[in-house]
């Protein structure tokens, strides 16, 4: 019987060792390397095959989509940069769904610190947004919203569209959405990037809650909003409004 039993287990142990993930260990290092510098030479080959490439996409990069009327800079808890940024969001929230109130981007998704006043290139919007985020709406609960506020004010504040708030302590107080305060049992629909929607930045609340995904860049939304308001002959207005702010 042992040795029946022996002849059918065999097999299996072997299959599920060699299914085992395996073990590496390292057994040598080399400290080395390569400095760059001026001092190594290009490769003349590899830099005139790149170059037809590079040129493509600097015409790409360099066209001139409108233009801003101030300057855009970062800052917190409220910034011309991120009022921008929130309200491109929420004009494409609404053309998804025309219920969106409000919007919200993360601080840290904005990757540079500032836009000086004139023209603004393609590639500009692609160094201030490189990620492919894809625009997210949530339906959100008035508890949850309240919580996502919190978070954010724990973090000195976020850019938002549609929606205000005092940092006291930490926390969010006074929250009011597009001028009435925050209503518990309320579900409001709200647009940001499918990065946080998916509880990216330490959102994990927002996981369980109803979402529609759409196929739109946050990027392209940027730029459109540039296009949209530069011909209109007015050109980007970003002001700051008291969306955010710290109690004293």
């Amino acid at each position: 019987m042992f040795q029946k039993l022996k002849k059918l287990l065999l097999p299996t142990f072997f299959v599920a060792m060699s299914c085992a993930p395996k073990q590496y260990v390292v057994s040598t290092y080399h400290s080395s390397y390569t400095r760059i510098s001026d001092s190594i030479q290009g490769n003349a080959q590899m830099a005139a095959f790149l170059q037809g490439y590079k040129s493509g996409l600097d015409s790409v990069m360099n066209e001139v989509i409108g233009y801003t009327e101030v300057p855009l800079t970062k800052a917190q808890p409220e910034s011309t940069m991120g009022n921008f940024a929130a309200d491109a969001q929420l004009e494409a929230g609404k053309r998804l769904d025309n219920l969106t109130s409000i919007s919200v981007v993360n601080y840290g998704g904005l990757r540079i610190p500032f836009i000086s006043k004139g023209n603004i290139t393609k590639g500009k919007i692609y160094e201030l947004m490189p990620f492919d985020n894809m625009l997210t709406i949530i339906d959100v609960p008035g508890k949850v919203l309240q919580q996502f506020c919190d978070h954010m004010a724990a973090r000195k504040g976020w850019p938002v569209s549609g929606i205000q708030y005092v940092i006291k302590g930490g926390k969010a107080e006074q929250v009011m959405v597009n001028g009435s305060p925050i209503k518990e049992n309320a579900v409001y629909k709200l647009v940001t990037s499918d990065y946080i929607a998916n509880g990216g930045d330490e959102c994990e609340f927002l996981v369980p809650l109803k979402k529609h995904y759409s196929t739109i860049f946050l990027r392209d939304a940027l730029m459109e909003k540039i296009i949209k308001d530069s011909d209109s002959g007015m050109g980007l207005q970003a002001k700051l409004e008291n969306r955010v702010s710290y109690g004293e």
